[in-house]
């Protein structure tokens, strides 16, 4: 599913989310900021930005992902890194 030009979910299932995102790809600044500001994020257990590919792979707490402010959490850090995105759509497709 493609959520803007540039910015595609490559595969979700509950626990694990990845993306590619064509403004992490060749660049390890952005790579890095993506990894500090979603890894502070209470439910996130796992976050890798991978510069070479583009690949985002999120891996969540279920248990504490149920809980709707860390979704909201989770879409608005995510909206704050890539302005673009539909912040509705991914909300609704998460939950």
């Amino acid at each position: 599913m493609q959520l803007f030009p540039g910015f595609k979910v490559v595969s979700f299932f509950p626990g694990r989310l990845k993306l590619r995102v064509d403004k992490v790809k060749d660049n390890q600044p952005f790579a890095d900021k993506v990894e500090k500001d979603l890894r502070g994020l209470i439910s996130i257990r796992l976050i890798e930005a991978d510069a070479m590919s583009g690949n985002v792979l999120i891996k969540y707490d279920k248990k504490t992902f149920k809980n709707e402010k860390n979704v909201d959490d989770l879409v608005s850090t995510l909206q704050a890194l890539f302005p673009d995105l539909d912040a509705g759509k991914l909300k609704s497709w998460l939950t």
